[in-house]
This record gives C-alpha cells, structure tokens and sequence, in this order.
C-alpha cells in the first residue's frame, strides 16, 4: 500500500477542488493507495507528499527541512511546463497544456472537470443570463487593465438592447441585477467563497460569462461550459491554450457588445453540445489515468 498525503497552506477555492479531484482520482485505487488529508506540515511519514498549490515551497516561502524528511518521493505543481524555478520536487505536475516542458520529471495534468453537479438549468423567459466575475488583478501592472475591462462589461450591460438579469461575484457573494463594478485597491482577492454546491446554482443558469481579469489556474469558464454557457472575453484573460476547452467568444477593448445579436444566435446552439464539447476537452477519466500512472512511476524509480 503506497501512503499519500495531500497537504495544502492555504483555503482557497482552486486548492479545495483540487484536494478534492486528487482524492477523488486515488480513491478509485483503494488497493493501492492510502490518503491522508491535511492543512500545513506533515507530522508523521509518507512515501508520497503532494503539495497542493502553485509551486508552495516557493511561493509560500515553506520550510523546506519541515517536509522533506517526512516524505521518501514530494510532488509539486504549478502552471507551466517551463517553469524554471529550483525547487525539491521529485515529480512536478503542470496543468496548462503544452508541447514543451523544461525537465523530465515534469508531467502535464489535463485539467479536469468533476461533472456532477454541472449540467444546464436555464430559465425559461425573455431575458439573457449573464454571469459576471468578481474584479482582481495579478499584479499594479495589469490593475488598468482589469479597471478597463470590467467597466466596459457594466457600460455594456447599462445599454443593453434587451433586458438582462445579471449575476455578479462581489465581497457579498452573488449579487442579482447590481449595474455598478466592485473595484479595489488591493489584489488580494475579496469576493465571498461560496461553497461549490451553492455557486453552481448560478452556473447552471447561466447563459453568457464574463471573465474580467487574467487567469492562470481558474476554471469557470470551463465549468460555466459544462453547463451550457459560453464565455466572452478578450484573449489575454485566459491562456490561449486552454480557449478550446470551452465555447467561446473573443472581443477587443473597442468593440460593441450586442446583446440582442448574442440572444439570437443563442437559440441556435445547443447547450448539451457545449457541455460534451468540455467534458472531452477536460476529462476526468484521462485527469485520474495520468495521475495515476505518473505516481506508479514515481515509485518504481525510488
């Protein structure tokens, strides 16, 4: 039985799903693996330690001498596969899709989507659903940006052609129809941590999702995907190599938003088109596959 323990620093939403579809994925092997789950240091031996989290030693700035030796293999993640960082790892995980990566020990994870509780519930009237996300920037440098970007999005919803009902991610959670963008003046994120169960809700309704800042890591839109939705943003808000994985519309700064045009051609996609186009792109089944044969690797080389 090969001993696992999933540690992750922090209580952020991306780190919950992900603690989530790894135990999920081992789960499936219970002959196999025994899993702990914990938050911050080990205190007692595993034969594998996966840190969960975008390059935690590093970022986090761990203590390095407090995991290693409570571990025989450590797994780490991050972004991309050419990630140049020095770390401890004996396996690296990358999840944005490449056909390079810098080190033989590093390992592409597709993204995956856990479909149960995403499916299309649309509404049934006249008006267009629209799903705003919560404002945040990764850096000063791309604060403008971001201001830009989301001011457009309310600008174009204040003149819409049709009426709209909006759902938009604030620091009180969802809140409807609100015409006003919640800007701050840090990049800490602030919006409320809704648990999956309860956002999903609002996922599966709705019909158009606006991203408004750069994602690496983030997943909505694929998962607003797998509800039916589809998602219009500028290209520098997503990697450009995950823009298949869902359906899609690109417009520039500039460009006039038209509601009404959008509704129309809405009636002519089928939603569970949409959702099996993701749930290809993001399959769990390839997700558990790859992880798991990546930590047998592991240990046959230990």
């Amino acid at each position: 039985m090969i001993k696992i323990c999933l540690t992750k620093f922090t209580n952020g939403p991306w780190e919950k799903i992900t603690i989530k579809a790894f135990n999920k994925a081992l789960s499936y092997y219970k002959n196999k693996f025994e899993i702990d789950i914990i938050k911050g240091y080990p205190q007692k031996k595993y034969d594998i330690i996966i840190l969960v989290g975008i390059r935690s030693i590093v970022k986090r700035k761990l203590d390095p001498n407090k995991i290693l030796p409570y571990c025989k293999k450590l797994v780490d993640m991050g972004d991309s596969g050419m990630d140049p960082r020095t770390n401890f790892e004996d396996l690296y995980f990358y999840f944005l899709p490449s056909k390079k990566k810098l080190y033989d020990h590093y390992v592409y994870l597709p993204k995956y989507i856990i479909s149960d509780e995403l499916y299309p519930e649309k509404y049934n009237d006249d008006k267009l659903t629209i799903y705003i996300d919560h404002f945040k920037y990764q850096n000063e440098n791309e604060r403008e940006v971001s201001i830009k970007s989301i001011n457009k999005i309310f600008d174009s919803i204040k003149n819409s052609n049709i009426p709209l009902r909006i759902f938009y991610h604030t620091s009180k959670g969802i809140e409807l129809n609100r015409l006003t963008p919640e800007i701050t003046k840090t990049n800490v994120q602030i919006a409320k941590f809704l648990p999956f169960n309860e956002i999903v809700e609002y996922y599966r309704k709705t019909d158009i999702f606006f991203p408004t800042h750069r994602e690496t890591q983030g997943m909505v839109a694929q998962e607003i995907a797998a509800c039916g939705g589809i998602t219009m943003l500028q290209a520098w808000m997503y990697p450009t190599n995950t823009l298949s994985q869902f359906a899609h519309i690109l417009y520039k700064e500039n460009d006039h938003i038209d509601f009404l045009s959008i509704k129309q051609n809405l009636q002519n996609i089928d939603h569970e088109k949409i959702r099996n186009h993701t749930l290809e792109k993001c399959n769990f089944e390839k997700f558990k596959n790859t992880l798991y044969q990546a930590l047998l690797n592991l240990i046959r080389i230990s």
